[in-house]
């Protein structure tokens, strides 16, 4: 994992990079109805594919909505396909964890925003609040990888 949060994993694969590119073409291409996969995204011409949750809670075109997101490239190597895959979570949630953590800092060490009690309050808030902040980050993450593990039956090289 990078300060980012991005974890990356490489998967390898005893079939021909066609039909597993087949394979993913089909999870990303199943209509908006489907509830089996609960995953979108797109496949583009080098072999790289981009996957989503199926379900935000808002849909703003020109900004992240999606709580989590694997991107990935198939690579064919000896006989075997290579998917390698990176997942990281919304931009959002990653600026809010830095910012609250810089909110926790300059409080603590620093310049005070708040006074008696409430600072008291934001001394407790800041970390349990990015605790679960953290706690989300992982979850969508994780969600999100083991269900392209389960959909494409995988199991992750170390």
């Amino acid at each position: 994992m990078d300060i980012l949060f991005t974890r990356k994993y490489k998967y390898t694969i005893h079939d021909s990079v066609d039909n597993v590119r087949d394979e993913i073409k089909s999870l990303i291409g199943r209509r908006w109805y489907d509830f089996s996969t609960n995953m979108m995204g797109r496949f583009k011409d080098d072999d790289s594919f981009i996957m989503t949750h199926k379900w935000s809670p808002i849909y703003i075109q020109w900004i992240e909505i999606s709580p989590a997101y694997l991107t990935g490239t198939l690579a064919f190597r000896d006989n075997k396909t290579i998917i390698y895959i990176s997942i990281r979570p919304n931009s959002f949630f990653v600026l809010l964890f830095y910012l609250i953590v810089i909110l926790f800092a300059c409080e603590l060490f620093g310049r005070s925003m708040f006074i008696g009690e409430a600072k008291t309050f934001a001394l407790i808030f800041f970390p349990v609040f990015n605790l679960i902040l953290f706690g989300l980050m992982l979850l969508f993450t994780s969600l999100l990888r083991n269900r392209f593990e389960k959909l494409l039956r995988l199991k992750h090289n170390e």
